[in-house]
């Protein structure tokens, strides 16, 4: 209806005159002038007439939306005017409408990021008993995210920023994006075109790759070969954890097909996600992601693979308009395509905008840009972690003053150890450079490892399908390794803290148990970890095959905690090929009286078979033997050759 209906009073706010009502009543059915005109004579008889002011306000609050759908900056004005009639009522009694006033004038002013102003009148809302239990919640939540702004403004962080030499020059560089191991940093430099006239000068924008020298420097970079660099605008990459596979934004301009072409034109830039795939040591073709990520009425770009390959985070807007800009994924499906985009939702996404998502190799840490969550002003830079649990994203929380500002802030992006933070900015004078900065505890991500090696089968080759799973042994996180389809060569990234052991398990079907542990003191956080080659075999009947880490103390047979994590993995693989029934060898070096070393290697054997039965492995797959130091696999005169032939083995009697 167009005129506001009369809302209950409080007991407490003031009665309205006589003649002033009449006026008001009068008001309802006359014409728009007329009206305005019996409101104002009404709260000159009346000041405190609220009823007359929420009206004046209502019809300002209306000539205001319109202007604003209509695009018309005037729409403030009537705005303004609004706001003053709110705080009319609210000086006459904050309580009338049950707080509606108070509360609007407490968002008004949240919305102008004035905090200051807005906390007052969710401070009154919050005092009253008599207000609504879901506007104290909202008013509670209100204050708490001024509380946090106050805190912004008054604590500061760590912050040292240098620039990045090598990769900023004279030239305008930014949009920085590390590979995931960390040896190469990607960015956009813009530089004259020299290929134009002097008459029609210009820049040109140029898709940089940059390479690890020592410490913390890069070199200077240069242009990406094709299918690079060829005119179109690129932007925005990521990498895969091997170097692999690299996802970059491409921008065209299309016909515009939103829901308001008046508004935004016939034309608009469009981005969507492509990729390209390293074969040979060359750049294949760009290649969409997929048409149902990439469509003509969205916009896709700023893409950030996870360290396995199989989550691709990205931002996207719908429909061209302001404020849905928002954080999406989609997972890698079983067949390779990428499956339908997902909202992140809340509490990662807002009404405002979110984009610029980076999620660190940890795969848990999500670091991204808002206008929307409480911050210092424009886009701020937030962090937030994933529960272990349930697998979603914690609150966001806000990475401090002064990295952000009252300007935007975005592009940020942090090393594979968590201690350097890097960005593109202008603040230190009038050429974009890069920086970095050493990043405090709180905002880095979790400790990870980088496990690399190389899996081939029996006969040299790379086996198609096969799979490396790293676990780590205390936390139980699993993560699959992203393997070389050309060499074999494999990279994974998992979590780690210090003191934890990894286990790598290579599985394919019809293939038989393989494993390595890695131990705690083999890890240096954040830097390579070099394993021993992966080799797996078919499954044949009557085939040995040595069970890595099976290693007892001297002259024990007992199953210790380390053994038993290898063992756990080898149960799997029986649970999985419950058809198979084994035999397990036992091995001893050539150390000691031979008798003894045979009774040591079939005690050995048993403890491994005493294990698999408890773990509900049936008596009737197994049998056990020891060989003591019979059937060395390598010279007995060196203590590495001694290692090898101190195994444990299992062998296929039926399959």
């Amino acid at each position: 209806m167009f005129f506001l209906g009369i809302y209950a009073q409080e007991e407490n706010c003031p009665k309205p005159k006589k003649k002033a009502v009449k006026l008001f009543d009068l008001a309802k059915t006359a014409p728009s002038k007329e009206k305005k005109a019996l409101l104002y004579e009404a709260t000159k008889i009346d000041p405190n007439y609220q009823e007359a002011f929420d009206e004046l306000a209502h019809m300002n609050k209306k000539k205001s939306d319109n202007l604003f759908s209509d695009g018309d900056k005037n729409f403030v004005k009537y705005e303004n005017i609004k706001r003053d009639y709110w705080e009319k009522i609210v000086k006459i009694c904050p309580a009338y409408r049950n707080f509606y006033h108070t509360m609007q004038l407490g968002d008004f002013y949240f919305g102008k990021r004035k905090f200051i102003q807005a906390k007052p009148y969710y401070q009154t809302v919050l005092a009253s008993p008599n207000a609504y239990k879901k506007d104290e919640r909202y008013a509670y939540d209100r204050i708490q995210d001024i509380e946090t702004y106050i805190n912004l403004i008054n604590d500061t962080v760590p912050f040292n920023p240098k620039k990045v030499e090598g990769p900023s020059t004279e030239f305008d560089e930014y949009l920085p994006m590390l590979s995931p191991d960390n040896n190469y940093m990607y960015f956009t430099r813009k530089m004259p075109d020299e290929s134009k006239k002097a008459f029609d000068s210009g820049d040109k924008e140029l898709f940089i790759r940059s390479r690890h020298t020592m410490g913390n420097r890069y070199s200077g970079g240069i242009p990406m070969p094709s299918p690079f660099n060829l005119g179109q605008y690129q932007g925005g990459v990521s990498v895969s954890v091997n170097n692999k596979l690299l996802f970059i934004t491409l921008v065209d301009m299309v016909p515009y097909r939103g829901k308001d072409r008046n508004r935004y034109g016939k034309m608009y830039a469009n981005a969507d996600i492509y990729f390209s795939e390293l074969k040979n040591g060359k750049w294949a073709k760009l290649e969409s992601i997929g048409s149902n990520i990439n469509t003509p009425y969205t916009w896709e770009g700023q893409p950030s693979i996870s360290s396995d390959n199989k989550t691709l985070y990205f931002t996207r807007v719908l429909d061209q308009y302001p404020n849905d800009m928002d954080i999406y994924k989609c997972e890698r499906q079983p067949d390779g395509r990428w499956g339908d985009p997902i909202n992140l939702g809340a509490p990662i996404n807002t009404p405002g905008d979110e984009k610029s998502p980076f999620m660190h190799s940890d795969s848990h840490t999500l670091y991204f840009s808002s206008d929307y969550h409480i911050g210092m002003g424009g886009y701020d830079i937030f962090y937030s972690k994933m529960d272990e649990k349930s697998k979603t994203f914690k609150n966001p929380i806000n990475i401090g003053n002064p990295i952000n500002t009252p300007k935007d802030e975005h592009g940020f992006i942090v090393s594979k150890d968590g201690d350097k933070a890097y960005y593109g900015s202008n603040d230190k004078g009038k050429d974009l450079n890069i920086y970095s900065f050493e990043l405090y505890e709180e905002a880095r991500p979790k400790s990870v490892a980088f496990v690399n090696g190389k899996i081939l089968n029996n006969l040299g080759e790379v086996p198609e399908g096969a799979q490396v799973i790293v676990k780590n042994t205390i936390t139980k996180e699993e993560v699959e390794a992203v393997i070389d389809k050309e060499t074999g060569k494999y990279v994974a990234v998992i979590t780690v803290e210090k003191g934890q052991d990894i286990l790598l398990t290579a599985k394919k079907k019809g293939f038989a148990f393989s494993s390595q542990l890695i131990s705690a003191n083999q890890i240096v956080i954040g830097k390579p970890v070099k394993t021993e080659k992966v080799e797996i075999k078919p499954i044949e009947v009557g085939e040995a095959y040595q069970i890595n880490d099976i290693n007892f103390a001297t002259n024990s047979y007992e199953i210790t905690p380390r053994i038993i994590l290898v063992l756990d993995e080898f149960i799997d693989f029986l649970k999985i090929n419950d058809n198979l029934k084994i035999a397990i060898n036992g091995y001893t070096d050539n150390i000691g009286d031979p008798q003894e070393n045979l009774t040591l290697s079939e005690n050995r054997a048993k403890a491994v078979y005493d294990y698999l039965l408890i773990e509900d492995i049936t008596a009737e797959r197994l049998t056990f033997k020891g060989f003591g130091e019979a059937n060395p696999i390598a010279k007995n005169n060196s203590e590495k050759g001694r290692a090898k032939n101190r195994r444990t083995e299992f062998v296929i009697v039926s399959k």
